[in-house]
């Protein structure tokens, strides 16, 4: 390796001579103090010098990258094609390439690189042989955050088409084509809404399952059961005395005190299921995270109640007020628990109980 060394041309070395003042340690002391990475590459393709900020880039230590083969060291890797790519091209062409964002996988993950590779002449005369001066840029925190952005957006873009595309279709048959259609048929539209705008997160945004809430953490999962049973026995109370009360006033409400079926609540499961994600995981993420306001959550909440509101709008100004307070209730504690199942829980059991009980 002492052989290998002094065989090496460092091409850092040969520029950090004393100049304006400045000494060699003073250069490398301002190199290793960058927060964007510097590679050094000798004509003959090994690596001769990395400061901190690349190894923390790469997530490679020095050892592994000094007096390595800069070909097989950082482009090896098939996944990289675009990095690698632009460094054939360079070589190919002996020409400096400017700057170019590429993504890179390394051993913790996909990161967005901004690259700017510089030519350092090591010999003279006719035959002159080049090294290379790469300044890497970590750039993910931005590309993610524009990424976001532009996931949200086209959510909620297909957020508006669709409740556009319900209330429009409602309206229609309804006040236009009168015709009588069940409850169950607008359900039956929503859910089919879910459906879409959940194919359009799989297939068209970098949203995971865990970013709407469909994942839970696991160190939360028994603090978010105890919380979510005891709001529910809560709830339950509530409604109970709420119907008894009701009933002694003489107020005109279900003859019955309790009704529903299994097969009711087995189908609402499923209704109470695609809702919460809809509204929870899809609306009120995507509301949350385009709004740049000082109350964010606050105002997330109180939007995708609005909008979950409008959604109910076939089954009468009651229902839509009950829907409207419930939402209201689900989306905080969406926001306290991070995961929609509590959220799907309450809305199933609070939801049904209310029908059984007063619709």
């Amino acid at each position: 390796m002492t052989t290998q060394n002094n065989r090496l041309t460092p091409v850092l070395s040969n520029n950090l001579v004393q100049s304006d003042g400045v000494t060699k340690t003073q250069k490398q002391t301002i190199f290793e103090n960058m927060s964007d990475g510097i590679i050094t590459v000798t004509a003959d393709g090994l690596i001769n010098y990395v400061n901190s900020a690349a190894t923390q880039i790469f997530d490679l230590s020095e050892e592994s990258l000094v007096g390595q083969s800069f070909a097989e060291t950082l482009l090896s890797s098939r996944k990289n094609k675009a990095f690698n790519r632009l460094f054939k091209k360079c070589s190919k062409k002996n020409c400096p390439s400017s700057k170019e964002t590429v993504t890179y996988t390394t051993p913790e993950g996909q990161k967005h690189l901004r690259i700017t590779i510089s030519l350092v002449k090591q010999s003279t005369g006719a035959d002159s042989e080049y090294g290379m001066l790469i300044l890497v840029e970590d750039i993910s925190d931005a590309e993610n955050l524009k990424q976001h952005e532009r996931d949200c957006a086209l959510l909620f873009a297909g957020i508006v088409i669709c409740i556009t595309l319900y209330l429009s279709a409602w309206s229609l048959i309804r006040f236009t084509l009168h015709i009588p259609l069940k409850a169950s048929f607008y359900t039956l539209m929503i859910e089919a809404m879910t459906l879409i705008l959940f194919l359009e997160i799989i297939f068209f945004t970098s949203f995971s399952l865990k970013d709407v809430g469909l994942i839970p953490r696991r160190k939360n999962i028994l603090s978010n059961i105890k919380q979510t049973a005891t709001i529910c026995l809560f709830a339950i109370a509530v409604l109970l005395v709420a119907k008894l009360f009701l009933r002694v006033l003489g107020a005109p409400v279900k003859q019955n005190f309790m009704g529903g079926s299994v097969h009711g609540a087995v189908t609402y499961l499923f209704t109470a299921l695609l809702q919460e994600f809809l509204a929870r995981g899809v609306i009120q993420t995507s509301v949350k995270n385009l709004m740049r306001v000082k109350h964010q959550i606050p105002v997330s909440i109180f939007l995708t109640s609005m909008l979950f509101t409008l959604m109910h709008l076939p089954y009468g100004f009651i229902f839509m007020m009950g829907a409207f307070l419930l939402s209201i209730a689900l989306g905080i504690l969406f926001e306290q628990q991070k995961t929609i199942w509590g959220c799907f829980f309450l809305h199933w059991s609070i939801g049904y109980l209310a029908m059984c009980l007063f619709f």
